[in-house]
């Protein structure tokens, strides 16, 4: 971890074919020196994890299942992103774009409401979650300013209308935690 924070993207119940660019473009966009990978063994997503009622994944278990088999990588620091090719939710609400528990150094991104017919607005929705929940493993909460990547969203508009960048606020903090990397 020299070179700064390391994070892997690991594609789940897909292959990843295109996850390089968004590799590229989240590097580009996280303040502080950072390495992003992306791993070309995907993991089928964790059947006990769906939730045959709601057609879901529930978020929190699926995190538990990434951390359960790539736990050395997380104790080595390196911190993982799935990005899950199906729909999640956590109890209490309908759905989420993604999750991140930071104690155990995993987050998700669900890509089903994020898809539409052209895919470069796909690929900027996934790099703005991805940001996010990078966000979240690096300690930020959800920020008041809408633009701002740490922006809560509810919907996919509220997604769209957010940018792929850190408020100066969010960035400061995360340079003020990392920065001497």
């Amino acid at each position: 971890m020299e070179d700064g924070l390391t994070f892997l993207l690991l594609p789940v119940g897909f292959q990843a074919d295109n996850l390089t660019r968004l590799a590229r473009r989240a590097s580009e966009n996280t303040p502080v020196p950072s390495v992003w990978l992306v791993s070309t063994d995907p993991l089928e997503p964790p059947v006990e994890a769906y939730d045959w009622e709601r057609m879901q994944f529930n978020a929190v278990k699926v995190n538990e299942h990434i951390h359960s088999i790539l736990r050395d990588y997380t104790e080595d620091g390196i911190l993982v992103i799935g990005i899950v090719d199906a729909d999640g939710y956590v109890d209490g609400y309908n759905f989420v774009f993604g999750l991140a528990s930071p104690s155990l150094g995993v987050a998700t991104v669900f890509t089903f409401r994020l898809k539409t017919g052209d895919s470069g607005v796909y690929e900027e929705r996934l790099l703005k979650e991805v940001l996010h929940e990078a966000g979240h493993l690096l300690g930020l909460g959800h920020c008041s300013d809408r633009k701002c990547v740490m922006s809560f969203s509810r919907s996919v508009e509220e997604v769209d209308g957010k940018t792929p960048h850190f408020c100066s606020s969010c960035r400061a903090k995360l340079l003020s935690r990392y920065g001497g990397l």
